[in-house]
């Protein structure tokens, strides 16, 4: 008796560990070395920097009997680098539940803006960034103000190309909370060989002053090349009135290597002293080579200009970034 029990509560144990066994998990990250250069006319942010970009994503997928696909992911980071010297431990944690009606995310993931966002520096791996830390007028013609924080999102299904979705995040109760609902649709379509996809998006964030951003474009990818056009705006009040475009090429030169440029202008009308108004432009150039599969070595230039449109003439800046960077993925 006393053996069967046991070889009972084995053939059990041994089910309910094969019950947990279903579920596919992957673990993938990237791990970035960056030298950085930067010759600008503020002494403060003058000189060169050493950086690190690391992330470990670990997810979890499991499908059930009535069809349901259950997901998990959650992202570790470390980044430090001369424009954000901070360590996140936990960048992305989500829960995830699809089916033919589409699929709903719970937890800390992109807001939909992003999801759904478009930007010419999608095509530039190591984009520079020449503002100072106090400018908050944006680097780039895409989406604004999208956060990781804890929300819930839903997306639909793909119909015919066409794809929607939405997110709302509560910051919590208290006068200062700042809720934000983002919405966003994209359209994919097949051109002349290639493929082209079409994006929109909005979002609001609430708070003593509501803050809206839309950011809409387009990407083209035909054979060896890809083209980015876009566009933003963001206000706030009467305090911000951003307006921005952006444009980038990418090509495959065969070989391992890419060659990519990118322009951006970014103009803040709400922000404006004698006659000038805050605003900031840049030109970046890229080249990526990979060394040997999942190891790359890519060389960012980086010529900016910015007008603080402040009335302190001590804030304009205008320089070049260059930038090293050795990157792995496993």
């Amino acid at each position: 008796m006393r053996k069967l029990l046991l070889s009972s509560s084995a053939l059990v144990a041994a089910a309910s560990i094969s019950s947990y066994a279903v579920a596919d998990v992957s673990v993938t990250g990237g791990f970035e070395w960056k030298y950085i250069q930067k010759a600008a006319d503020l002494t403060s942010v003058d000189g060169d920097d050493f950086g690190t970009d690391n992330e470990i994503v670990i997810s979890f997928s499991n499908k059930t009997d009535s069809g349901l696909t259950i997901g998990g992911k959650m992202e570790l980071g470390n980044y430090n680098d001369d424009t954000a010297n901070t360590t996140a431990v936990i960048d992305e944690s989500v829960l995830t539940i699809a089916g033919g009606f589409g699929s709903f995310r719970l937890g800390n993931e992109d807001s939909m803006h992003e999801t759904f966002g478009i930007t010419e520096v999608d095509l530039i791996d190591e984009e520079g960034d020449g503002r100072v830390a106090n400018n908050t007028i944006s680097a780039n013609a895409g989406e604004q103000g999208s956060t990781d924080t804890n929300k819930i999102a839903y997306i639909t299904p793909a119909m015919g190309g066409f794809k929607a979705g939405i997110s709302v995040e509560d910051s919590g109760t208290g006068t200062a909370a700042t809720d934000m609902t983002a919405m966003g649709a994209s359209y994919t379509m097949p051109m002349a060989g290639g493929s082209l996809v079409v994006k929109y998006n909005q979002s609001t964030l609430d708070g003593t002053t509501d803050t809206d951003s839309t950011n809409m474009g387009a990407q083209l990818n035909m054979g060896a090349m890809s083209i980015i056009v876009a566009s933003m705006t963001r206000e706030t009040g009467t305090t911000r009135d951003e307006e921005g475009t952006g444009f980038s090429i990418k090509y495959d030169m065969g070989g391992g290597m890419t060659v990519a440029a990118s322009t951006t202008e970014v103009e803040d009308t709400g922000t404006t002293a004698a006659g000038e108004n805050e605003k900031y432009t840049s030109n970046i150039g890229e080249v990526v080579y990979t060394v040997a599969p999942g190891l790359k070595a890519k060389v960012t230039y980086t010529d900016y200009e910015y007008k603080d449109g402040g009335g302190a003439a001590g804030n304009d800046d205008s320089g070049q970034i260059t930038q090293l960077t050795i990157s792995a993925s496993f």
